[in-house]
């Protein structure tokens, strides 16, 4: 039975190559777009799937509570970890973990910054690592051991062995390889490091600092015995450093690191969006393009069923009963949509390296268990929800009407089409609606007024000698006619990553906890930036008691609770000991993305913390500069690779989420108003075809060309309007949810909706209108002759 089926499918297909084509085509892109957004959807729900013991690793996060919010980080001080794992026999294992770091490595004649991280030696026992050489057990039994990854290793020593080898890191001291690992996965959180080296070597650098409960520097992680309630356990170390710290405003709590991917974000203690948005956004649009494609085969199946309805009634005659006939169409559907699969599979397979390029992925398309069991799934979805109308509905003809002519297209089939049409368009104008909006927002917050100016600022890490020589590495660059000017800091211009709510001044509320960002800079900082001072001045190495003072932000002044200029000469107390004034107040500028909104700020004139030099070059000198920091870089730092980086650059990596978000939004828009449109044009040929005799009596009797095409075009253009009204109030209301991630954003026009509506308006009457146009201009004699 289902082998004549299959038959009577190809049959069908043969005979009507036009719309089996179409229908294929259309089909084939729906599933193929669709299986990549999966696969992208896949691979982030996979995040962290590679580690074995996952459902039993939490991190250790802290909710800080401040007079206007509170705030959530995963820093936390770095005695915690060791003293979890002493105090509290449910934890079983406890690490820390660094922020990335980069340290040079030189063996031989090769030398090359290499990317890391700093953890305890549990690390390696909680988190999942294949050991090539050496063993988790053994691997950080010395303070200077190093755990390679295996591209690492393969760099610097190709395939001989790396256990026991010797590097010399920062020119400095001896690190021998103890262990190397393979790299973990790609979809891992803290998976892009090169090597580990050993926590204990890095608190004995740092104790002075690192080992203070008040200061957070470090990430915790905890995994827990087998059987305990991890939320027990969160509540009871919740008010855990009420023991440690005097006035504290801070409670600990578990994370699972199951969510640490999609459900990092937090906002005002409370966990809120993250990468889960994404992931429900383009799991959205994966369903989107699927169903339009599904309407295709249900718009040109149900028109072209009249053509079919003496076939139909035949089976009937000869005893077909009604639910033969369903399977028979299904079968067919079911067809269609393999042909569309395989046709579907070679367009993943070519597509996919640009896909990779775009959403920054390493997916690869294997033919495995998870694939085959993908496509087979995709295929049967598309094959009976694109079947299931045309089945039952062609299924239903009655064999006395349709034998004795009677038979014509419904109203109710043709208003199902019209249904399908309307729907299609509904999902492809919010797919435009959506891509607009992305496309303004990246605009927006790249040429939006930062505060400073990000033009031709060059900046570099100072390495040996060069902070104790900055005075005189600055005169030597000012001296370069490229250079305009040059300063100092203790962090990068984006990348501040000090907070303190230790700033006091007269009348301020004792209760009042109010976190600043804070970091040190000399005097020529806020030239070289292109920063505004609204009141007051810079600091002046020259006068002694600038070591004391500060300079405030606009948003600092404010929380403080003077006005701008009130707030110059106020006294000020830094942590309890720094005594001096408010000096200088900029106008508020965006050290951070556009993500967050601007906070309370203060800078200090603290030499001995700086470590980057900053400069801002001439306009169309860029490289000339380069080469003058790259001539300082050689005298002071010789033994180390001469690095840099444009603040522009920066600037522009804060949107890359953003910005591939918006190719990919493109993309799926355009494939959505292209499949839409195939299935338009087929529809649009059927609609013209059966009415052809009409179009010909119309023409004899004085009806011009211009009135028969808006004749035949005006039916889709009034789908096409009711879609928009469907569609933009639904994509105005999730792009506004889309925008409420970032703390300055543009505000949706009502010209977004218009423009989108005019889009697919003009794209389907040019659809239409191909056909409208072959119409008007037949001759009315060959349409009268019309079968």
């Amino acid at each position: 039975m289902f082998k004549n089926y299959f038959l009577v499918a190809l049959r069908t297909i043969k005979r009507n190559k036009i719309y089996s084509t179409i229908n294929i085509f259309g089909l084939s892109l729906g599933i193929a777009s669709s299986i990549l957004i999966l696969m992208w959807v896949n691979d982030e729900l996979s995040y962290n799937s590679s580690h074995e013991n996952l459902s039993s690793i939490f991190r250790v996060m802290e909710n800080q509570h401040y007079s206007d919010r509170i705030g959530t980080t995963s820093s936390t001080p770095g005695p915690l970890s060791p003293y979890l794992k002493a105090t509290y026999p449910e934890v079983k294992y406890a690490s820390r973990l660094t922020w990335p770091t980069e340290n040079l490595f030189n063996i031989e004649e090769a030398s090359y910054y290499e990317s890391g991280r700093y953890v305890d030696a549990d690390f390696m026992e909680m988190f999942t690592f294949k050991f090539i050489e050496g063993s988790a057990s053994t691997a950080f039994n010395d303070k200077n051991a190093v755990v390679l990854t295996e591209t690492m290793a393969k760099k610097y020593f190709g395939n001989a062995p790396a256990m026991d080898q010797v590097f010399r890191m920062n020119n400095k001291e001896s690190m021998k390889v103890t262990g190397v690992v393979e790299d973990w996965p790609k979809n891992s959180d803290f998976g892009g490091f090169a090597y580990l080296l050993n926590f204990d070597k890095f608190m004995d650098e740092n104790k002075q600092w690192l080992d203070q409960w008040g200061n957070n520097n470090v990430s915790t992680f905890v995994q827990l015995q087998s059987g305990q309630d991890w939320e027990v356990y969160s509540t009871k170390i919740n008010r855990l450093l009420d023991e440690k710290n005097d006035e504290n405003n801070i409670e600990l709590f578990l994370y699972p690191a199951t969510k640490m991917h999609l459900y990092g974000s937090f906002e005002n203690g409370v966990q809120d969006g993250g990468r889960i948005r994404y992931v429900k956004i383009f799991g959205i649009i994966a369903i989107f393009l699927l169903l339009i494609a599904c309407i295709n085969f249900m718009n040109l199946s149900t028109a072209l069923a009249v053509k079919r309805s003496k076939e139909v009634a035949l089976r009937k005659v000869v005893g077909a009963f009604r639910k033969h006939l369903i399977y028979q169409f299904l079968t067919e559907s079911i067809v269609f949509s393999a042909l569309g699969g395989l046709a579907a599979a070679v367009l993943v397979i070519v597509l996919m390296p640009l896909f990779n390029e775009i959403s920054d992925k390493s997916l690869v398309f294997e033919f495995n268990t998870a694939t085959v069991l993908l496509f087979a799934g995709t295929i049967l979805f598309t094959g009976f929800v694109g079947g299931s109308y045309p089945a039952f509905y062609i299924a239903r003809f009655e064999p006395a009407k349709v034998l004795k002519g009677q038979l014509k297209s419904g109203k109710a089939a043709v208003r199902f089409r019209k249904v399908l049409v309307t729907t299609q368009f509904v999902l492809s104008i919010i797919m435009i609606f959506c891509t607009v909006v992305v496309y303004q927002q990246l605009w927006y917050v790249q040429n939006q007024d930062t505060g400073f100016n990000k033009e031709g600022i060059i900046y570099m890490e100072m390495q040996e000698s060069m902070a104790e020589k900055y005075d005189l590495i600055q005169d030597q660059l000012l001296k370069d006619p490229s250079i305009l000017s040059v300063s100092e800091s203790s962090f990068s211009p984006l990348s501040i990553g000090n907070s303190t709510w230790g700033l006091d001044w007269p009348g301020k509320d004792p209760q009042e906890r109010i976190l600043f960002s804070n970091f040190a800079i000399d005097g020529s900082y806020i030239e070289t930036m292109g920063l505004t001072l609204v009141g007051g001045r810079t600091f002046d190495k020259t006068m002694a008691t600038d070591t004391a003072n500060i300079i405030i932000n606009e948003s600092a002044a404010r929380k403080m609770g003077f006005e701008p200029l009130e707030a110059v000469d106020q006294p000020i107390t830094v942590w309890g000991e720094r005594k001096g004034h408010i000096i200088g107040v900029v106008k508020d500028y965006n050290y951070s993305s556009s993500h967050s909104v601007i906070r309370p700020m203060f800078m200090m004139f603290e030499k001995d913390w700086c470590s980057y030099i900053i400069v801002r070059a001439k306009p169309q000198q860029y490289t000339a500069a380069i080469d003058a920091l790259n001539s300082v870089y050689t005298t002071y730092a010789p033994a180390y690779p001469f690095e840099y980086r444009f603040l522009d650059v920066d600037w522009a990596e804060f949107y890359e989420n953003e910005e591939r978000t918006g190719q990919l939004f493109q993309g799926f828009a355009w494939l959505s108003i292209f499949i839409s449109c195939l299935g338009l044009f087929g529809l649009a040929a059927f609609a013209i075809q059966q009415r052809t005799k009409e179009i010909g009596v119309r023409k004899v009797l004085g009806a011009s060309t211009s009135s028969i095409i808006t004749l035949t075009v005006k039916d889709f253009a009034l789908l096409v309007i009711i879609a928009a009204v469907i569609g933009s109030p639904l994509a105005w209301y999730l792009m506004d949810q889309w925008l409420t991630d970032f703390a300055f954003h543009v505000d949706i026009s009502v010209l977004v909706p218009l423009a989108a509506m005019l889009l697919a308006l003009v794209i389907a009457i040019v659809t239409v209108g191909f056909h409208s146009i072959r119409a008007a201009r037949t001759n009315p004699v060959d349409a009268l002759r019309y079968e």
